[in-house]
């Protein structure tokens, strides 16, 4: 599992992601937070990072890490 996470999840109607306890966002997509979470993640020199999403029922889905194409 990776040490270092960035959280995409919805709250008060809308999209951010947080990472080392900053909340970026609004986004108004899932897929827009999504977007720049893995924009920000890729950008750091770690490959021992991941993008995940976190649902209303707290489940998470690992949706990119650095050996994985941009989607």
């Amino acid at each position: 599992m990776s040490s270092q996470h960035f959280v995409v999840a919805a709250q008060d109607r809308a999209w951010h992601y947080s990472y080392k306890g900053d909340i970026i966002g609004p986004y108004t997509s899932r897929e827009e937070a999504v977007a720049a979470a893995i924009e920000e993640a890729s950008n750091l020199d770690d490959d021992d990072v991941e993008v995940v999403v976190r649902d209303a029922d707290l489940r998470t889905e690992t949706v990119w890490r650095p050996n994985q194409p941009k989607p």
